[in-house]
């Protein structure tokens, strides 16, 4: 998906966010109701929903930062570290939700730190 992003970004970056991000707002808008409407979820717990739109204010957020670091840095070097969410969503459930960290889980963080470094310091 990034690629494509790239790509369009060289003529006109700003259209290319625009564009982007809108198609993404409302075919998430589109998924989210259906899903909802086939699940039978109600909307009535405010802390789902709080933490929903949480999630979804951070997401912008972070889709605008991808955009702003893929005009001004090769994708090689921008995606790898946009790629680290993993890991720090396993110290977020490890610190935060209490989930156990397994030695097979550190050694995959220890590798996607060492791969980072690897792809991002050439």
């Amino acid at each position: 998906m990034w690629f494509f992003v790239k790509l369009a970004s060289g003529s006109n970056p700003l259209l290319s966010q625009v564009i982007f991000i809108s198609t993404q707002f409302v075919t998430q808008i589109l998924v989210g109701i259906y899903l909802l409407a086939r699940s039978g979820a109600s909307l009535e717990a405010s802390e789902v929903l709080g933490y929903s739109i949480l999630g979804g204010v951070a997401a912008a957020f972070a889709t605008i930062f991808v955009f702003l670091a893929l005009e001004n840095a090769p994708i090689t070097k921008v995606m790898p570290i946009v790629n680290m969410n993993i890991v720090i969503g396993v110290f977020l459930g490890v610190f935060l939700l209490k989930e156990v960290l397994t030695l097979k889980v550190s050694i995959g963080i220890i590798l996607a730190i060492i791969s980072l470094y690897l792809l991002t310091s050439g």
